[in-house]
C-alpha cells in the first residue's frame, strides 16, 4: 500500500487519539485500582505520542517537504484495527475482554508500524525516536496483557457486587 508520510502522521495521530479513549473508557469499567491506575497511565502515554507526532509532522510540513509516496506494509493492518477500536469504545456496554484484545492488538500494530516508519526517517534523530515510540509501544502491550491475564485469572473479583464486599469485609487493622 503507498501512503505519503502526511497521511501516515494523520493515521497515527487518530490512532493514538484513539487508543487514548479506549484506555480512559476501560478505566472507568475496571473496578481493581491498581489496573484502572495503569490505564490510565497507558492513556497519559498515548497522549504524548499524539504530542510526538504531531511535531514530528510539523517540522516536515514546516520544512516545505513535498510528499513522497512511501510504501508502508503495516498500513493495511493498522487500519483495521483502528476501525475496530473507534467501533468498540463508541458502544455503550462494552465487553472489556473486547476492548483488551482490540488494545492488545493496536499496540502491536503499532509497534510494528513505527519499526517500519524508522526505516523512512530522513534523520538518526527522528529514526532514533520512532524506534523509541516502536519500545513504548510493546511495552504497552506487555503491560495490557499482564492486566489482561489477571482479569481472566481472577474474574469475579470484577463484577461489582463481589468486588464491593470484599472492601467491605477486608480488615485494613493492622
Amino acid at each position: 500500500m503507498e501512503i505519503t508520510d502526511k497521511e501516515v502522521f494523520e493515521i497515527s495521530i487518530n490512532s493514538e487519539i484513539r487508543a487514548k479513549e479506549a484506555y480512559e473508557k476501560l478505566a472507568s469499567l475496571v473496578k481493581s485500582d491498581i489496573i484502572g491506575d495503569e490505564l490510565l497511565f497507558l492513556a497519559k502515554e498515548e497522549d504524548k505520542h499524539r504530542e510526538i507526532i504531531e511535531k514530528m509532522a510539523e517540522k516536515l510540513t514546516g520544512e516545505n517537504v513535498e510528499p513522497k509516496k512511501i510504501e508502508i506494509d503495516i498500513m493495511g493492518e493498522f487500519k483495521v484495527v483502528a476501525e475496530k477500536m473507534a467501533e468498540a469504545i463508541s458502544k455503550p456496554d462494552v465487553n472489556i475482554d473486547e476492548i483488551y484484545d482490540i488494545s492488545m492488538q493496536a499496540e502491536l500494530v503499532s509497534e510494528k508500524l513505527y519499526k517500519e516508519l524508522a526505516g523512512y526517517a530522513a534523520t538518526e534523530k527522528t529514526k532514533l525516536l520512532l524506534e523509541m515510540l516502536a519500545d513504548m509501544e510493546r511495552n504497552h502491550y506487555n503491560m495490557l496483557r499482564k492486566q489482561y491475564d489477571y482479569i481472566m485469572r481472577y474474574p469475579e473479583i470484577y463484577k461489582g457486587e463481589f468486588y464491593d464486599q470484599l472492601m467491605k469485609d477486608v480488615n485494613f487493622n493492622f
